[in-house]
């Protein structure tokens, strides 16, 4: 019937009602007209044909027809592009339908008029398949009538007023929920009903609360998962699990973390043998021994797939007695751990190692801080054995560093801010934030553990979750390297076979040029984006050939997976075909359900950056600071302070000539003056706005250099 049906539509090459489809296919018979109705709503659920309003049928041929997921900026036109393709297509407003930010969607590309062969390939949305955005996040407001409505603060949904479809007793400045019940582009409308009051506007800490709801992230644990923490997090390390254990206690292992670090979840230790070598090991929380596959807590922690850490606060995988207690590997307490002890040689290869599970008990709760101090040969509290132990930790260090740059692991030196904040919660100061020698040893560490796991199981080949990071595409390269000789600089790259040493020689020969932050950011934007897989395709940033997760568990679920699956094969050796072929649905399915998670932890944590960077900037309106431009688009330039905060001198505000924007050389370019504005070109700007609403700061200039 199906096959039928499609040959009709195509035939007749217009749309058909379910009566003209019958009559053509001369169906006479009540059972026949059935069936066909029946196959036409199949058809459709398929997406193989469209109904539009008039209860026609077309045929939606797939070589016209695509499928894709858009990406809608907040000026109200998007982009759309086919799931795992590089390519992107230009949507104007007036062609989204009533499609929202990240829905999955059919579209076909439109008749290409423009002769301008730079500008993207345009399309419209012809129907939405799946809607992603679902809830939004918004402020009860009245409105001149002294009715409520919903001020979105969905960023790419404020040009939409919301209408509450259950209006009931809520306070104005109430920040809330809703679900979306209707959506009408036309008019800028979108329906809701509240679900959930989230707090009060002017409440402390609410604003970034309101942020994780927009992104659905789970602020709370249901009643049953916390009375399942509670219970696993009672057996706590019980004499008859420590006896089939090995005992390491008697190690020199510490922690070392941040400041204000409440999951540790790995602690390290290092010796020197009488070969000459180093043993390291790397001791991670046992997470998978209370976290059984398919309880409540794993399922909870699936769903969440990593902790996330913002400014205030950290919105937990796990529970706060595994998170926090039981689990964390806190100073002189007994805890359980897997294990990954390493022997490495002078040169940092990996002689040996072997992955066991252990218990361990802290010698000392290190930061980064007091670690770097120690280091530096500043004074400190720690002891003399922890000191030695120190010592020989850094000399390695310096090995694996040699190592991993000789292989090409590529380091951008790309600064993240830093928030400083007061008591109350209120930032007092951003600032670019450091690492240290401390910072980048325990890195090393973990990224050697990593390798290690991932070889071990790589070789038995067996199903597994790994970290992966593709080499870059031809075309973004190309890209690039025009890009870098249009700014002047004469880059002779790869386009195939590249590997990171490649990447790496071209960082290090621009190293020392002033606008380096800004060459290194563009070098970023032409990779791909690091993803978990159960297909070993390595790591290139990091010159891996074997790559996973493995030390943190607490925070990262494919952490906790790579735990499961270590005792699975290599303790108990359960390696029969039927449980490998469960084993393999579940990786696949928790490798993307993890990437799609910590997309979104990311997604929510630059928000929030953006948000409370404006707020900082809002009582600094008229001040005067130098920086670094660091984007340029056809609507004006970003321009990077010194202490990462960016903002937008607006093309209107670009005064004195009306200017061009020159898409190849990223370049504004003056029309009378022929003056130019490009990347990594130093300006002073002042201050024009900031709005925490928008998450936007304006800047105008004041004079160039």
């Amino acid at each position: 019937m199906k096959e039928k049906i499609i040959t009709v539509l195509k035939e007749q090459k217009k749309a058909l009602s379910s009566i003209e489809i019958a009559q053509i296919l001369q169906l006479n018979n009540i059972d026949d007209t059935k069936m066909l109705l029946k196959t036409l709503v199949e058809m459709e659920n398929e997406h193989l044909i469209l109904v539009n309003n008039n209860n026609s049928f077309s045929y939606l041929d797939p070589q016209i027809y695509l499928t894709g997921v858009v990406l809608i900026n907040k000026k109200g036109f998007g982009f759309v592009r086919i799931n795992n393709q590089q390519e992107e297509y230009y949507v104007g407003q007036k062609d989204l339908k009533d499609a929202l930010d990240n829905d999955e969607v059919i579209f076909r590309l439109k008749k290409n008029n423009n002769l301008d062969k730079s500008k993207k390939i345009e399309a419209e949305i012809v129907k939405v398949i799946k809607r992603k955005t679902e809830y939004v996040v918004g402020v009860i407001r009245k409105n001149k009538e002294n009715h409520q409505t919903l001020e979105i603060l969905n960023v790419k949904l404020q040009q939409y007023c919301g209408l509450i479809t259950n209006p009931e007793q809520y306070s104005e400045n109430e920040i809330v929920k809703g679900f979306i019940t209707n959506f009408n582009p036309k008019k800028n409308i979108i329906e809701v009903k509240v679900t959930e009051i989230i707090g009060n506007l002017n409440q402390p800490g609410v604003d970034i609360l309101a942020v994780l709801y927009e992104f659905n992230i789970k602020t709370h644990f249901e009643p049953q998962v916390l009375e399942e923490a509670n219970h696993v997090a009672s057996f706590l390390a019980a004499p008859e699990e420590l006896t089939r254990r090995r005992d390491l206690t008697k190690d020199i292992i510490v922690t070392i973390d941040g400041d204000d670090a409440k999951d540790l979840d790995d602690a390290i230790s290092v010796i020197k043998t009488a070969n000459n070598t180093y043993v390291l090991k790397v001791a991670i929380a046992d997470v998978a021994h209370y976290v059984k596959e398919n309880k409540m807590l794993d399922q909870e922690a699936l769903s969440r797939g990593c902790s996330v850490y913002l400014i205030d606060r950290v919105v937990p995988m796990l529970p706060e007695k595994l998170s926090n207690g039981v689990c964390s590997l806190n100073p002189n307490e007994i805890r359980l751990v897997m294990c990954c002890e390493m022997e490495i040689s002078r040169e940092g290869k990996v002689l040996n190692s072997e992955i066991y599970e252990g218990y361990i008990k802290t010698k000392a709760r290190l930061t980064y801080n007091n670690v770097n101090k120690f280091f530096n040969d500043q004074p400190g509290e720690i002891s003399s054995e922890v000191q030695e132990m120190l010592k020989m930790a850094r000399e390695l260090y310096q090995v694996l560093a040699r190592r991993k740059h000789s292989d090409g692991a590529l380091d951008f030196d790309l600064d993240e801010p830093k928030f400083i904040t007061n008591q109350s919660g209120k930032i007092e100061a951003i600032v670019p934030r450091e690492r240290g020698e401390a910072e980048k040893l325990i890195e090393s560490f973990m990224i050697r553990a990593n390798e290690t796991v991932a070889e071990t199981i790589f070789w038995m080949d067996l199903p597994f979750i790994y970290r992966v990071h593709q080499q870059p595409k031809e075309k973004k390269l190309r890209d690039l390297y025009e890009q870098l000789s249009l700014l002047g600089l004469n880059i002779k790259g790869k386009l195939e076979n590249i590997h990171a040493k490649d990447i790496q020689t071209i960082l290090e020969k621009l190293k020392n040029y002033d606008n380096f932050k800004v060459l290194s950011a563009l070098f970023l934007r032409s990779m791909e984006k690091a993803r978990y897989s159960p297909v070993n395709d390595g790591h290139f940033g990091l010159a891996s050939t074997c790559y996973t997760h493995f030390t943190s568990p607490i925070r990262r679920y494919p952490d906790l997976l790579v735990h499961r699956l270590l005792k699975q094969y290599l303790l108990h050796n359960q390696v029969g075909v039927k449980i490998l072929e469960d084993t393999r649905k579940t990786v696949s399915f928790a490798s993307e359900q993890s990437t799609i998670c910590e997309q979104k932890a990311m997604d929510c944590e630059r928000e929030v950056n953006k948000m409370k960077e404006a707020e900082y900037m809002e009582d600094k309106i008229g001040n005067h600071y130098w920086g670094i431009i660091s984007g340029v688009t056809g609507f004006g330039i970003f321009v990077e302070l010194e202490n990462t905060i960016e903002g937008l001198v607006h093309i209107r505000d670009l005064k004195g000539d009306y200017y061009h924007f020159d898409e190849r050389t990223l370049k504004l370019i003056g029309e009378h003056t022929r003056k130019e504005y490009f990347l990594g070109q130093k300006l002073k700007i002042k201050v024009k706005n900031a709005n925490k609403k928008l998450r936007q700061i304006d800047f105008e200039l004041v004079r160039g250099k």
